[in-house]
C-alpha cells in the first residue's frame, strides 16, 4: 500500500508539474502557476514516501529513477498522442 501511495504522489506531482509548463502539449492552455507549488510539494513528499516504503537508499534511488522516467515520458506521450503543434 505504501508503494502505491508513493507511486501516486510521484505520478500526480510530475503530471501537474508538466501540465503547468507553458510548453506542455496535453491541454489547450497550461494550468496556472498556482499549481506549481502543489506539484513541487507532491514530488517532494514522494521522496520520503518511497524511502519509507523501501529501504532508505533504495527508496531514494527508486524515487529518482521514477521521476526521471516520468519527466521524460510525459512530453513524449503528448507527441505520440498527436499533440504536436
Amino acid at each position: 500500500m505504501a508503494i502505491a501511495i508513493s507511486l501516486i504522489l510521484s505520478i500526480v506531482g510530475t503530471a501537474l508539474l508538466y501540465l503547468a509548463s507553458p510548453n506542455q502539449g496535453w491541454l489547450r492552455q497550461p494550468l496556472g502557476r498556482a499549481w506549481v507549488p502543489w506539484a513541487v510539494v507532491m514530488v517532494l513528499l514522494s521522496w520520503p514516501a518511497w524511502m519509507g516504503a523501501l529501504d532508505p537508499k533504495a527508496g531514494f534511488f527508486a524515487a529518482l529513477t521514477l521521476l526521471m522516467l516520468l519527466l521524460g515520458l510525459l512530453p513524449l506521450l503528448s507527441l505520440l498522442r498527436g499533440g504536436a503543434r
